[in-house]
Order: structure tokens, then sequence, then C-alpha cells
């Protein structure tokens, strides 16, 4: 075909305009020259735009129509640098200032310049941009992270104009930022549906079907894009990205060479090559393109990471730190730069610097597998032994293709504009390769012992001790040694630990099981208390010493210890909640709410710091406190429906029904399926005397649910509470069936019980533990069942299973004392001077190890215990009679009286009523 025949109309125009055809205007005149522009912009020409602008630009400086258009074709082209410079000149000139406003506010927000945006771009005064406005302020907010108050904008825009995409695409990066995908797809369609040529909201929508592992359909998006807008070239970048994302290396370099010819060499396109390179393994290529952007644009932050990466990956360690830090100065806390820079100051041995990036994020992202293994390593490194192998063992818990992977990409992509989206490809490609011997060795053994291939577990283990033998090492063959069943081995290894690093909390704790497992308990406590000594200012070892004295029901000494622990470590976070917790546990509330008030002060943005203030509150009483904490956490946390299920639980406390309804309505429609809402809910409605509503939002639970137990297990509860026993057998049964656990069974064993079928019960029951012999909590309801049946004797068995699993069980220790002294079995007082070693200040200890003694006759041993067991317990009928008859037993039958009478006195449920009477009367 002829040249002439291969024309573009707008190539006609333009040669028409250039020969004067169009009438008055000269050809060389700036106003033609910036039609014939906005004619090549529209026909998809945007370099012949460029250099029409330019020329008209060059004819008149203070042209502010070429200017403004310059700015519009570079935003367009996705410079968003070039772009602010024209407009800014633009306005100067005294463009439209309504107009200048928004394209400047989307070239701020391109560049991730929030702070600007919302200090330029004010409310519009024309009613018309109002809505645009509100979206515009809206998205810099959201890049800020100030969802609440970007949601506020967007709905105040939609309120103006309801189907304003921006304000729609906006709501959709909150439903996202807010893990409601379906939200955001949902929102993307009504936008749509408005606007189908819309690019940002098919783009996005492209975004979340890529993040989703659905990259044909992403790519078919893109390609609705370009069949509107041939020209897009951001769009054929796009279609690049996905290309490669399927390892189509060839069709991504042809889709940005169509770019290219679309806008030469600018910032994006240069920036998108180099990704490809980086992603095809040419890093020198990728770092020679990168280069020339950063000297075009030294500030093009998706650049400065890439730069990083790059000269990594060279070496050149200096370099790239110096890019790094210097993005990390816009981006502070970015996970993939965070990442990057911890390795290179962990290759020059600088494990603390590496801690102190570290720290932060790992509070944000848990789950993150990499962040995990990095910190472990840092840990290492840097002497924290135990630090280092929980972290290890939470990374070895994680799976590499599990969603947290792509936390950074999702967190990238909430602000709006094209740095977020450049940094997110560069994080989605994640080719780092990192050099971690310790952390491979341990994740691998861990992995293989999970699997229970032992021995391929302790030949990585020793592997290890070869190359360097440290207190984890040693701790790792230990637990390996305990899954062979190898006591005695696996408890020199954990000494070998504890030799290596006397305050490794891991191998102490690991000696603790074992000192439980072969009844050594009271070595111990001397352990923690030597590695105290060696490490006077380790708080965690005064935390495991606090642990150890409230297992031990020593309460005084446990709040001691805690305190000290907060002394040594004032501004540890996580201690301090920790101790909040104790005080709770130890039964004085009103110091944990002080404590939760001083972290609120200091922390008030903190989830969990407003969570324990509420927690507290209840325990104290402090309902109105609770309540604002509460009220608080759900504003911290829109997308958890758990801060409304609370202050339902307050509302009902205070007997206020309606309110604990509507907080319970507002958790369910944040989240559907969140059973806790639905459990309170139910609790509820049986309180006012409806059933048939309880009965309905069960059966409800239900047909959502149809495979799950707790629709089932639900129904059973409301037919319970009506004394519907054989219905709600058959729910039990029926959840029993669909997710058998020893809770369903308990359930199932007090519905048989009041149909007077126990020994159904117990044969169901006698089935479990053949294929659950370890299931501790349903072995000690089963033997509470025989104790409060009477029958001690077949209560036995139960409590000897519990402790071969758990030899330290204080609850079955006790009881199983109670058991033998009834039945008349010798190893009662053994028994119980076990429980009594573990627990020397627990009430219901000392008067089962006094009552013992009682019983022998020994009176001598007994009168301290018991009267110990009085003054810790003084309402206890059990103990009440115990202390009379070691009264009555000392000839002082008045104290006697007083004591029987008081247990006489205490109410129908205590259960040797018949004995102190008997008793009573015959003093």
């Amino acid at each position: 075909m002829p040249t002439q025949a291969r024309r573009s109309p707008v190539t006609v125009v333009l040669a028409l305009l250039l020969a004067g055809c169009l009438g008055a205007c000269s050809p060389r005149d700036p106003d033609s020259m910036v039609l014939a522009a906005r004619h090549a912009q529209e026909q998809g020409e945007p370099r012949t735009a460029v250099i029409m602008l330019k020329g008209a630009l060059q004819k008149d400086s203070t042209h502010r129509g070429a200017r403004l258009l310059l700015g519009e074709v570079y935003l367009a082209q996705a410079d968003p640098q070039a772009a602010e410079q024209e407009l800014r000149r633009a306005r100067g000139l005294g463009a439209d200032a309504g107009k200048v406003m928004l394209l400047l506010g989307k070239a701020l927000l391109m560049q991730g310049r929030y702070d600007q945006v919302l200090s330029e771009i004010g409310p519009a005064t024309a009613p018309a941009q109002r809505p645009a406005i509100l979206a515009l302020r809206g998205n810099a907010l959201l890049g800020q992270g100030k969802v609440d108050e970007a949601r506020t904008q967007f709905s105040e825009a939609l309120k103006l104009s309801p189907e304003s995409a921006q304000s729609l695409l906006g709501l959709a990066r909150i439903a996202v930022w807010e893990k409601q995908t379906a939200r955001a797809h949902t929102l993307l369609v009504r936008a749509l549906a408005a606007h189908p040529g819309e690019i940002d909201c098919l783009r996005y929508r492209a975004d979340l079907l890529r993040a989703e592992g659905q990259t044909e359909q992403a790519l078919a998006l893109q390609q609705a894009i370009l069949a509107r807008h041939p020209h897009n070239a951001q769009a054929l970048v796009d279609v690049a990205n996905l290309h490669i994302d399927a390892g189509r290396i060839g069709p991504a370099r042809s889709a940005l060479a169509s770019a290219r010819k679309l806008t030469g060499d600018s910032v994006g396109l240069l920036y998108a090559e180099a990704m490809l390179d980086f992603r095809d393994n040419q890093r020198a290529a990728a770092l020679e393109k990168v280069q020339r952007v950063l000297r075009a644009a030294p500030e093009h932050y998706p650049s400065l990471l890439l730069a990083g990466a790059l000269q990594m990956t060279q070496g050149a360690h200096q370099e790239a730190a110096a890019h790094l830090q210097r993005f990390l100065q816009a981006y502070p806390g970015h996970p993939y730069a965070s990442k990057l820079l911890v390795s290179i100051r962990l290759a020059a041995n600088d494990p603390q610097a590496a801690w102190s990036l570290l720290e932060p994020l790992l509070g944000r992202y848990p789950d993150d597998l990499e962040l995990l293994s990095l910190a472990g390593e840092a840990s290492l490194r840097g002497g924290r032994f135990d630090q280092a192998a929980q972290l290890f063992e939470r990374a070895a818990s994680l799976r590499p293709d599990s969603a947290a992977f792509r936390t950074g990409l999702a967190v990238s992509h909430l602000g709006h504009g094209d740095s977020e989206r450049a940094i997110g490809e560069l994080e989605h490609a994640n080719q780092l390769a990192r050099d971690k011997p310790a952390a491979t060795g341990v994740l691998l053994a861990m992995s293989y012992l999970r699997a229970g291939q032992t021995d391929k577990a302790l030949q990585v283990a020793q592997e290890m001790e070869q190359r360097a033998d440290n207190p984890l090492v040693q701790n790792l063959k230990g637990g390996i040694f305990l899954a062979r069943a190898d006591a005695r081995a696996a408890r020199i290894s954990f000494n070998k630990a504890l030799a290596l690093y006397p305050a490794y909390l891991p191998a102490l704790t690991n000696l603790e099981r074992l000192d439980a497992l072969e009844q050594r308990s009271a070595d111990t406590r001397p352990r923690y208390l030597k590695a105290l000594e060696k490490m006077p200012r380790d708080s965690a070892l005064m935390e495991a010493l606090a642990r150890l004295a409230l297992a031990q029901q020593r309460v005084p000494e446990a709040l001691s210890w805690i305190e000290r622990a907060r002394a040594a470590q004032p501004d540890a976070l996580p201690l301090a909640l920790r101790a909040a917790q104790l005080y709770l546990q130890a039964g004085q509330p009103d110091k944990a709410f002080l404590l939760a008030q001083q972290l609120q002060s200091l922390h008030p943005g903190n989830a969990a710091v407003l969570g324990m203030l509420g927690q507290s509150a209840v325990a104290a009483r402090r309902f109105a406190q609770a309540m604002e904490a509460y009220a608080r956490l759900a504003a911290l946390s829109p997308g958890s429906g758990r801060p409304h299920v609370y202050l339902a639980s307050l509302h009902i406390a205070q007997k206020q029904d309606a309110a604990a309804l509507a907080a319970l309505d507002k958790a369910l429609t944040i989240e559907p399926g969140l059973l806790e809402a639905r459990i309170t809910l139910v609790n509820l409605l049986l309180h006012q005397g409806k059933p048939a509503q309880a009965l309905a939002v069960a059966s409800a639970l239900k047909k959502s649910q149809p495979g799950a137990s707790a629709g089932d297990k639900l129904e059973g509860d409301v037919y319970s509470a009506q004394g519907r026993d054989k219905e709600a057998l058959g729910a039990y049964q029926l959840a029993f069936s669909k997710q058998p656990s020893g809770a369903a069974l308990i359930q199932i064993s007090g519905a048989l019980d009041r149909l007077g079928r126990a020994a159904e019960a117990d044969a169901l029951a006698e089935r479990w533990f053949a294929q659950h012999p370890a299931d501790v909590p349903t072995r000690l309801h089963v033997a509470s069942r025989k104790l409060v049946g009477g029958n001690p004797g077949a209560a036995i068995p139960h409590l000897e299973a519990v402790l071969q699993v758990e030899p330290a069980n204080l609850s079955a220790l006790n009881d199983l004392a109670w058991c033998y002294q009834r039945v008349g079995n010798r190893q009662a007082l053994a028994i119980a001077e076990r429980a009594y070693a573990r627990a020397p200040d627990s009430p219901v200890v000392l008067d089962t190890l006094g009552w013992i003694h009682l019983a022998q006759g020994n009176l001598a041993r007994a009168a301290p215990l018991l009267k110990k067991a009085n003054a810790l317990a003084p309402h206890a009928p059990e103990i009440l009679y115990h202390y009379g008859m070691l009264l009555a037993k000392e000839g002082d039958k008045r104290a006697a009286r007083s004591q029987l009478q008081k247990a006489l006195a205490s109410g129908p449920g205590f259960a040797r009523r018949q004995e102190a009477q008997a008793l009573l009367e015959s003093l």
C-alpha cells in the first residue's frame, strides 16, 4: 500500500493546519498549534500533542491554554511530575482555577504527596466540582491511612453525586483494606455500570483480580481498556505486567514496545522497562534504566526502591542502603523496603540496626513469613536466643504461599496513584535471594519434626551444631529427642543449651515440662532462680517465675515477680499487658484497670491496650469506662464485629436489652459469620423469654453453614434451656456427627444424664477415650460427673489417665487424692502432698491434705493446714466442715459448733450436710 494511503486522520488534520487551510489562523499561530495538539491527544497521539504544545510555547511562553493542555497530556501519560510543573504555570497565567485544582490534585496524588493534596486542594466553590474534590481529598486521606475520614469524604460525595465513579472507587479501596473483597467488587460493578469506560475503576478491578490470582480475567479487563483507549500507555504497561505474571516475557516486551511508541522515554515507561528487566533477571540493564529515571526524576520513589534492590544484589550495599533510606523517609515502615535494608544490616553484622527496622513491622504484619525469618535471624545474631526460637517456630507454622505473603502489595495499593502501583509491582516480583543458613536449618528441622520424620530432623540439627553450636540448636535437639521419647537425651540437650546461655527461656521451659513428667517439679523453681542470679535484669525470667508462682497459687509471690519484671523493663508494652492480665487472674481488677489506663494514655491507638482496658473495666465493674474503651476499639477496627459483641455483653449486664440487640445487629452486619455474636444473641433472646426467636437465629446459622456444627449446637442450647432434653440430645448428636469433639460429647452426656440414660453417656465416653486418650478437659468433666454423682471409685481411672498426660495437673492431683481417701487407697497422702508442693497456698489443696491427715489421726499436721484453708476460704462449706471436725477432735466444742453451723447455713449445695448435722448434734 502506498505511503500516502497509510496517513492517519490526525496527520491529515495537522498537515492541513500547517498549510493554512483552516482559515484565518496563521500556521505559526500558537492557538492553531494548541487546537492541533488537542486533536492529536484525542486521536491517541500524545507525542505529537507534546511536540505541538512545546512549539506553541516557544512562540508564546505565557499561553495558558498550551500550559494547561500540556499538563493534561503529561497526566494522561503517567508523568505527574511534569504535569504538576505545567499545571502550576497554567494557574499562574490565569487558567480556569477549578479545572487546574482538580488536575493538580490528581498529579500530587499520583506522586503520593497526600499532605499537599489536603493543604492545596480545598473545598470547591462551584457545586458541580464538589463531588470530585471530595473524592480527591478522600483518596489523599486514604493514602495517609485515615480510613474513617476518607470514608466520610466519599460518602459526602455520593450524597451529591450518587454514581460518582471516583467515590465508589474510593469506597472499594476501603473495602479491600477491611478485607471485604466481595463488597469492593460490588462497588466497582456499580461504578462501571454508570461509567463503563472509567479507566481507574477498570484498572482497580483488574488489580483485584490479579491479587486473587485471576490473571487471565485481569488481562481481559486491561484489554477492554485498550479497546476503548487504544493509545493508553499505562494500560499497555499493565498488560505487560500481567504477561510477566504468567511467565510470558515476549508478549510483555511487545506491550512495552507499543507503549514506547506512544510516550518515548517517559519516566513511567523507563521504570516499567526496568521492572521487566529485573524480573527477567537482566539486572545490569534494569539498573541502567532506573538510573536514567533517577537522573530525570530524583524523587521517583519506586525507582529508588528498585535501585536499592538491584544494587543490593550486586553487592553495592552502601549505595543500596542510601537509596532505601531515602525511600523509607517517604514511606516509613514499608515492608519490602524494610526487608531489603534489614538484609543489608545483617550482611554488615549489625543485628541491632536490623531489629530496630523489624520490631515495628512485626506488630503490623505478624504472619509475614519473610519478616519472621529475618527477625529470627536478627535475634539469633544479637544473642536473643529465646526470642529467635519463638520467631522461627512462628515462621515454621506458616505456608510460604499464604495470603499474608502478599500483605505489602495490598497495602501499597491503598493509596491512589502511580507510585503506589509501581511499588506494588516491585513487591510482586520479590526475587531477592538471601543466604539464611540458620533460619533455613531451623525451619527445615521443624518441618521434619511436624511430619514425624525425627531422624531427618535430628540430622539437620546435628549439621547445624557442627557449623555453630548455640542454645537454639541444643534446644531444637532436645525437642527432637522428646519426640523420640528419649527423655534422658532431651534433658542433656536442654542443659547444654543453658550451659551456653543460662537464661535461655525455651530450654528452661522444656526442662520444667520434663520435671513434671518425671515427678521432679521441686527442681523447677531453683533452676529459674539460678538463671536469674546470672542474669539479674532478665524480665522474661521474672515473668516465668510469676507464672510458676501463679500455677502454684502463690498469688502474692506471682505479683511480686511481675512487678519486678516491669521495673526491669518499664517501656515493654507486651510485658505490661501480661502484667495487667495477671492482676485479673489474681483477682485484683482495680490494679489491672489502673495499669490499662496508664498504657492507654501512652498508646492511644493500640487495639490490644483498648481491649485490656475494656476487659479490666468490666472486671472492676466500671461499665461506663468499659463501654468507652470498646466503642473506641470498634472505631479503631471497623472491619471487626467483636468489639460490638463486647459492647452488647456490657449492655446485657446493665439490662439494656435494646442497646444490646442493636450492637449485635451491627456486629453481624460487619461479620455475618461471627459465631460469638450469634451465641450472645441466642442467650439474650432466651433471657427475654423468646425461645422461638432464639431458635430462628440458630436455624438461620444452620442454613448459612450447613456443614458446620455451630447451628446444631445452638439449637441444642435453646432446647436445653426450655427443658426439652430429647430435642436437645438430637441437636447435640447432629453437631457431634458433623464435627466430633470433646466439648460436643460433654453436651451429649449432659442431655443423656438428664434423660436418665447415664449408662449410654458412659459408653459414649469410653468409645471417645479409646480414640482420644489424651483429651484432658473431657476426662476431667467425666471425673467430675462421677464425683457429683457420689461415685469416687468411678472417677479414679479418669483422673489417673489425666495424670499420665499431664503429671502436674493440679485439679487432677487434688481430686485423685480425695477419691483415694474416700475409697481407702493408701496413695491418697502421697498424691495430696504432690498437689501441695505445686500449690501450697490453695485452700482446696490445703483442705484435702489436712482432711487426709485428720482422717489418719495426725492432728498436729492437719491443724495448721485446715486452719490456713479456713482463713483463705472462710465461706467454703466443705472446709468449714473439716475444720469443725478438727476442732471437735481437739476438744474445742464451742468453736467446732460455730464452724459446723456456718457450713449448714451455706445452702443446699453442701454435699456433706448429713455428716455435719450428725456431728453437730453429737457435740
